[in-house]
């Protein structure tokens, strides 16, 4: 999982290694690599493909790379840091260039190398310009999500009617 349980993804452990739930990993990234917590691991990964129709030979699964060092972990945090910055930035420039999105997120690969934007939209949006301004401003790779606004709420956070952390 990432960033605090937002985003989760499968992952393929190539070489054994002794992974506990909680510790850093040190994953394929697009481009770089990144860090994620082990949230499964074992035979429950495996009832989670198979539940949410994953293959296990689907050759979109990325890797495990290592257990993460402390520079990596560290690497995480300064970009974690900048999260915050470049969501404020991000909303200016989209009210500059009148786009009707809302921005919820922004993710920064441990690498700085990449951000993902998730943002809400009642319709399509172009923001073709507001990939270049970004991504010339930041100096990464820049990647837009749209997310529904369900996914907005379990991303923001807060407790449903049921009385558990939003979920859906």
């Amino acid at each position: 999982s990432f960033n605090n349980g937002s985003r989760k993804d499968f992952y393929k452990l190539t070489n054994p290694m002794d992974l506990q739930k909680g510790q850093y990993i040190t994953v394929e990234g697009q481009g770089g690599f990144d860090v994620g917590t082990v949230s499964l691991f074992g035979e429950l990964v495996r009832l989670q493909m198979k539940k949410k129709r994953v293959r296990e030979d689907d050759k979109e699964i990325k890797k495990i790379l290592r257990i993460a060092t402390e520079s990596e972990v560290e690497s995480m945090n300064q970009a974690k840091l900048r999260e915050k910055e470049t969501m404020i930035t991000g909303r200016v420039i989209i009210r500059r260039l009148n786009l009707a999105m809302k921005l919820s997120e922004v993710e920064i690969q441990a690498d700085g190398k990449k951000a993902t934007y998730f943002y809400t939209a009642e319709d399509r949006v172009d923001f073709r310009e507001l990939i270049r301004t970004l991504s010339t401003e930041f100096k990464m790779k820049v990647e837009m999500k749209q997310i529904g606004i369900r996914q907005e709420a379990g991303k923001i956070g807060g407790i449903g009617s049921c009385g558990r952390e939003l979920c859906c």
